[in-house]
């Protein structure tokens, strides 16, 4: 690796006092991603308190899980409903935000197929899109051609002036739906003057429920179809797009980079080295849900598969600029795949933020204005 690595030493106290569900650590961890999103309008602090006090610190019952934060995101849809009806657009505006990210919240621990995350994902995403309804054109829907459907997502910019913009295409991990992106860092590329782009690609969202369009090692193909698409319109500037990849997209991002000469600047915001060994491997609770968006129908065939996504022979194709970030008590993806990748980067630019203390949870949860930040900040800088 060349350039210059930064390693953030934040105060380690930090770690013990964020216990959120004390009986059991995925609840706390992925609680944080929801409370980090308060600040930027995707949850409210109280809604997310009440709801924890009913689930209450002893159950690890995962059916009470999904029934209060579903009651929740009902609760607060109705909020927007009625003050739809009064004509109090901003109220409601940010109230079906918000549902949408309890909806997400709701569905998060249950099993791959169960029919509940479907219901889930169309109620969260349809309040979603009745914000976006109300959001004055800053936020629109987008459909991105690719192979013979669409990829579903959205354009959030920093005004409605036409200008064209540098463009950041913020790629999520896992499963994970377009919409919440917007509230995990993606608002804050529109206060920095850059537009933001996030689509359901494959193994993700929409793509994944209903097009069946799986998770795959070549991520430089649907990035492409995407970078097609915004360079037909007016306010994107296509000489300045970057490409940042959250949890699983640590992989996405940078294997797009490597081969899409398009991208000027890259991040992994959770680095890798081999999904298969860094997260299928290192990390057994996601197992069947890896094993969903790949389309395999076991651990075998997902093994397999998974082989495939890994960085060796990419990492040193990529001569863009690169930011990498992860914490060094990531439970969810193992450090030594960010450490692997950052030691055989060539670029000449090159940065990261090892947190150690606060951020250094899974995505730096617990340090999310911080991290989002300098993430943001990054691509402001180079694009």
């Amino acid at each position: 690796m060349t350039g210059n690595e930064t390693v953030a030493d934040t105060n380690s106290d930090a770690l013990s006092i964020i216990e959120l569900f004390p009986q059991d650590e995925d609840w706390s961890l992925q609680t944080m991603r929801l409370l980090g999103q308060v600040a930027v309008g995707g949850s409210d602090l109280f809604e997310c308190t009440r709801t924890a006090a009913r689930i209450g610190n002893e159950t690890t019952d995962e059916e009470i899980w999904q029934r209060e934060w579903a009651r929740t995101a009902q609760e607060t849809a109705d909020l927007g409903e009625i003050e739809a009806e009064k004509g109090h657009i901003a109220t409601a505006r940010k109230a079906f935000f918000r549902s949408c990210s309890y909806w997400r919240h709701s569905e998060f621990f249950l099993r791959s197929f169960d029919p509940r995350r479907e219901e889930a994902y169309i109620k969260g995403t349809t309040n979603f899109q009745r914000a976006v309804e109300m959001s004055e054109g800053i936020l629109e829907r987008i459909h991105v051609p690719f192979e013979g459907v669409t990829m579903d997502g959205y354009i959030m910019r920093p005004d409605n002036s036409g200008q064209a913009r540098p463009t950041v295409i913020l790629l999520g991990g896992a499963d994970s739906w377009a919409e919440e992106l917007i509230f995990l860092g993606g608002n804050q590329f529109p206060e920095r003057g850059m537009n933001v782009v996030v689509v359901d690609t494959p193994g993700r969202g929409s793509s994944l429920r209903f097009k069946q369009l799986y998770s795959r090692y070549d991520y430089e193909v649907p990035v492409a179809a995407i970078i097609d698409y915004l360079e037909t319109r007016p306010d994107v500037d296509a000489n300045r797009i970057g490409l940042a990849g959250v949890s699983y997209g640590g992989y996405y991002a940078p294997r797009a980079a490597a081969f899409e000469p398009r991208v000027k600047a890259v991040a992994a915001w959770c680095g890798t080295w081999s999904i298969l060994r860094d997260f299928y491997e290192f990390y057994p609770p996601l197992q069947e849900q890896l094993q969903w968006l790949t389309g395999a129908t076991d651990d075998t065939e997902a093994s397999e598969k998974l082989a495939k996504f890994t960085l060796e022979g990419v990492a040193e194709k990529i001569k863009v600029p690169v930011y990498v970030m992860h914490g060094t008590h990531d439970i969810v993806m193992d450090i030594d795949g960010a450490k692997q990748f950052l030691e055989n980067l060539t670029s000449d630019d090159v940065t990261a933020d090892i947190y150690d203390g606060a951020g250094s949870l899974h995505c730096s949860y617990d340090y999310l204005a911080v991290a989002v930040s300098r993430l943001t900040d990054w691509f402001a800088d180079r694009i």
